[in-house]
């Protein structure tokens, strides 16, 4: 046993042995003494406990709502801003195609023959354009496109399908004299209905020219050709104006409740 440990132990074992040999008089005025002592320091400091808490409280709660305003006051903006132009209408693009759009998803699909093709995309995170402060030769002024990847399946009555990845080049020439020059694929996959983790992937960096230009030709011949890739592009962009604007809007609301 220490010294502090031995020394508190026999003060209190003087503490009882003096109680004990005292009255009763002397044992009720101790513990009225010692009960409101305790009392007193825990109430005394209770209120400043208590006070210290609300404040700290009443003043996260005017920050909260502070930066809640700020932000809504810049979405208000924001929203102006993109709506000075409008949100135009997509629906008059890709004609011949049938659109199914879910929030960023998109699914075209058409009949070729007996053959259904799909391209599938999604406008998540396919914005390009100013890409920050440290890009110092862009224009900050240039128009921000939509160039998502997007994969081509083409299925036959039989349910197999050869599923096409491409990619939307970076530097997307206005006139191109070939489909290369506008969009590349990135890889080839056959499944029937759905690819699964054992389905093989064939990367395009390890085909044959002939098989690559090959393909190229079978996507031509379905309507993925140029001319579609510019509309492509141009329908992403409108419409991914629209669904940020929604963002932005449902943002706002969320701010400002």
């Amino acid at each position: 046993m220490s010294n502090l440990a031995r020394k508190s132990l026999l003060s209190m074992l003087s503490t009882r042995t003096y109680l004990q040999n005292c009255g009763p008089s002397v044992l009720a005025s101790f513990h009225k003494r010692v009960l409101s002592k305790r009392t007193f320091a825990s109430v005394s400091k209770f209120p400043r406990q208590f006070g210290s808490i609300q404040q700290r409280w009443l003043h996260q709660k005017n920050v909260s709502q502070e930066s809640f305003n700020n932000l809504s006051k810049y979405l208000e903006s924001e929203i102006g801003a993109e709506m000075e132009d409008g949100i135009e209408n997509v629906d008059n693009l890709l004609e011949g195609w049938t659109k199914n759009c879910e929030g960023v998803k998109v699914v075209l699909s058409k009949k070729v023959g007996k053959e259904t093709v799909r391209v599938s995309l999604s406008i998540s995170g396919a914005l390009e354009g100013y890409e920050g402060p440290d890009d110092e030769d862009i224009e900050t002024d240039a128009p921000l496109l939509c160039k998502p990847p997007f994969e081509v399946e083409i299925e036959k009555p039989s349910g197999s399908t050869l599923a096409i990845r491409c990619m939307i080049n970076d530097d997307m020439v206005e006139d191109p004299e070939d489909v290369s020059d506008i969009f590349e694929i990135l890889n080839v996959t056959m499944h029937n209905g759905k690819p699964g983790e054992t389905t093989y992937v064939c990367e395009s960096e390890n085909m044959d020219q002939e098989m690559y230009e090959g393909l190229l030709d079978v996507l031509e011949e379905r309507g993925i050709d140029k001319m579609f890739t510019q509309n492509l592009v141009e329908f992403c962009t409108k419409y991914e104006k629209k669904e940020y604007v929604e963002f932005l809007t449902s943002m706002k609301k969320f701010a400002d409740e």
